[in-house]
């Protein structure tokens, strides 16, 4: 009976649907030819009948042939509704002067209540159905669009008013320094034909005995104005060159992600993959070594195949390849081929795939695979923004942590981490391997995500160019510090700066920076080390640097202080093997050979990967380290982030002192230190610089100033 029914269904349509379209077009046609009725459909929606018409053709055609869209779609045929209403308003505001609608307008009668007269009352009622629609169908997203736009409309009122204030003031402080003469005579000179000389500039000069205000002179890059749409409003800078210290009741306003580059597409060629894996699967084949490809994941540089050992028959009835690989043993005789027989001939299938860059995983963590990591045949960048707008960083973002945009794994899933839980980050490889990219992508995740309010930052570039470029930004507690002699200094603050807030923290009877919040007002914002060459510090500053590091890697996590050290000469000097055991996650870029490798994450492995970005990445969360393909940022996008914190106006931040006490310096204050020196020379004349470094746990310098004191007092013989 059911398909007799439907049959009869479409009968009834194909006979009812021609009906109704001649019904509808002789009721067109008779109130066209009709005329009381003609003028009747003029005089109530004039020139309106257009939208009207469409409307209601449109949800005419949809209940007929797509009755489920009107239901899921409901809230977009109410808004379409509404900007119907606003268009029959907005033609009631115009009148023609001879006809029907010259009393009606061209919106007729229902234009006329929509809008009508007066002008201002009609601007009124086109506004608020204009705002009123949106805000009824879609109530939580509509109310965050009208927040912002207040934001930004309340911002450009307020940059306004105070460039106003500006003008004014600059005008009359310039007329009052002028002379009525002068101003008499200028004005004289600028009714004069162009033949004629203007006035001199003396004329303008104050008198000697008239007091003179200096004029600031101002530099242009100190008053212009980014030229990127930042999606937000910021306030221009003041044209001091300081820093402004904000009005009360401003707040800093966080960057739009529309300052990095969108992700770029990619080209999946599965038919190429699918070849690769048969060529992988024919290859040990042809060895005796018998597996099965069945796990394909290709990411953004690297393809995964995941290979499944066949089974081999104990009778002699040989070995199984391909789809039967996976199938089990026959009558439960057999055994699987060996991992290390698969192993054993990474450069067969080196040779046989063309490449040099072939990296081994057996197994891999959490499956039953033999992992090999080829290079993509059509590799594609990461770009920071594709991993920004994803899912996991979002959640670390609105859990109120520290997230940073690491890259994509070896399948194109987003790596994301909240460097609040790490606590700390050490990342290391050959020069050009990726880590200022690196370094430069989580200084920007952490720039979109945090104003300076809650997150402090503070910059050790040795090198002096990979980041001093964020110089101008609130966010720094210092300038970019640039010499190695200033860094134990800084460091030694940081030190103060720990013991400080877990004294508050102790009295609060809080644990963590997340009880101390919760408890208090007060912001503790986090603050973040970034070091771009550690081997620089420790080679200079040598045994002061390192216990300060390693207490604040020790201590930092629950006071909020977090590191971010790197270097591109991984060495058992530079990452010792007490700070390696203080900052357990660690990012590995391309290096040279295993042995620097196995200093980095203590297993080999980064001595294959490809340079660029890609990266071997050892967290808490794996004992195995996991390849990741690291994100991408351009200068161009850093310059965005920098001049769009740059030209913001804010609240004050708390100041964040940066001198030291003599009792800060290792425990030591000067004099007691030269005293123990003093006591060591007594009963060693003959001792050295490094035996001062040993004893007193100093730098080489600070002992060559030691040994030259004693000298000057004749207690040491000089070598």
């Amino acid at each position: 009976m059911a398909p007799f029914q439907e049959n009869s269904r479409s009968r009834l349509r194909y006979v009812a649907d021609p009906l109704v379209l001649l019904a509808l077009t002789g009721a067109g046609l008779s109130v066209w030819l009709y005329q009381p009725a003609n003028d009747w459909a003029i005089t109530t929606l004039g020139y309106g009948w257009a939208p009207v018409s469409a409307w209601v053709a449109a949800l005419a055609l949809t209940l007929r042939f797509r009755p489920g869209l009107l239901t899921r779609s409901w809230r977009w045929w109410g808004i379409a509704a509404g900007a119907v209403a606003a268009s029959l308003g907005l033609l009631s505001l115009f009148h023609p002067q001879l006809g029907l609608l010259a009393q009606a307008s061209y919106g007729g009668s229902w234009g006329t209540a929509l809008g009508g007269a007066p002008l201002t009352l009609a601007i009124a009622k086109i506004a608020a159905i204009s705002v009123i629609t949106p805000l009824v169908f879609f109530p939580r997203s509509v109310v965050v669009y009208y927040a912002k736009a207040l934001s930004i409309a309340w911002s450009g009122l307020t940059i306004t008013w105070s460039g106003l204030c500006t003008g004014v003031s600059r005008t009359f402080g310039a007329v009052r320094r002028m002379k009525p003469g002068s101003l008499f005579r200028n004005w004289l000179g600028a009714r004069q034909p162009a033949a004629v000389d203007s006035p001199s500039e003396e004329e303008f000069l104050p008198d000697e005995d008239e007091e003179q205000v200096p004029v600031p002179h101002y530099d242009e890059d100190q008053i212009r104005v980014p030229d990127f749409d930042a999606g937000t409003a910021a306030p221009v800078r003041d044209p001091s060159g300081l820093k402004p210290a904000g009005k009360a009741g401003l707040s800093w306003i966080l960057p739009s992600i529309e300052l990095l580059s969108p992700a770029e597409p990619r080209d999946k060629d599965a038919s190429a993959l699918e070849d690769m894996a048969r060529l992988v699967e024919s290859t040990l084949g042809e060895h005796g070594v018998n597996v099965a490809v069945n796990n394909i994941k290709p990411g953004p540089r690297i393809v995964r195949f995941g290979l499944v050992p066949g089974w081999v028959s104990k009778r002699g009835g040989g070995q199984r390849n391909g789809a039967d690989a996976a199938a089990g043993p026959e009558n439960g005789d057999g055994g699987r081929v060996k991992v290390q027989s698969i192993l054993a001939l990474e450069k067969d299938l080196a040779l046989a795939l063309k490449t040099p860059y072939l990296r081994l995983e057996a197994p891999v963590p959490g499956e039953a695979l033999v992992g090999i990591e080829v290079p993509n045949p059509s590799p594609s960048r990461v770009m920071l923004r594709e991993v920004m707008e994803s899912a996991p960083f979002k959640k670390v973002a609105a859990a109120g942590g520290l997230p940073i945009a690491m890259g994509q794994d070896t399948g194109g899933a987003p790596v994301v981490m909240d460097l609040a839980s790490l606590p700390h980050l050490m990342i290391a490889g050959s020069t050009g391997s990726g880590k200022s990219v690196c370094i430069n992508s989580i200084v920007a995740s952490l720039l979109l995500t945090h104003p300076p309010d809650q997150l402090r930052m503070m910059m050790v570039d040795p090198k002096r160019v990979e980041l001093t470029p964020f110089n101008r930004i609130p966010h720094l507690v210092t300038p970019v510090i640039v010499d190695v002699n200033e860094v134990n200094d800084a460091l030694l603050a940081l030190v103060r700066e720990m013991m400080r807030r877990y004294q508050k923290m102790e009295e609060m009877g809080v644990r963590n920076i997340s009880g101390y919040r919760a408890k208090t007002d007060d912001p503790m914002p986090y603050l973040v080390l970034f070091v771009d060459e550690l081997a620089d510090l420790i080679m200079s500053g040598g045994l002061e640097v390192e216990p300060n590091l390693i207490r604040l890697a020790q201590l930092g996590r629950a006071s909020g202080i977090h590191l971010v050290l790197a270097t591109q000469r991984p060495s058992v000097k530079v990452m010792t093997g007490l700070l390696k055991a203080n900052i357990v996650p660690r990012v590995a870029f391309a290096v040279a050979s295993n042995t620097d490798s196995r200093v980095i994450l203590d297993t080999a492995g980064a001595e294959k990967l490809l340079g660029k970005g890609d990266m071997l990445l050892l967290n808490n969360d794996s004992p195995k380290p996991r390849r990741v393909q690291g994100t991408l940022v351009y200068d161009e996008e850093i310059d965005r982030f920098v001049e769009f914190w740059a030209n913001q106006n804010g609240p004050p931040l708390p100041e964040f002192s940066m001198q030291i006490d003599d009792e800060d310096e290792n425990g030591y204050g000067e004099d007691t230190m030269l005293d123990q020196a003093r006591e060591y020379a007594i009963r060693n004349p003959h001792m050295s610089a490094s035996y001062l470094e040993r004893r007193l746990r100093v730098g080489r310098s600070r002992a060559d100033q030691l040994l030259e004191a004693l000298a000057d007092e004749g207690l040491v013989i000089p070598a």
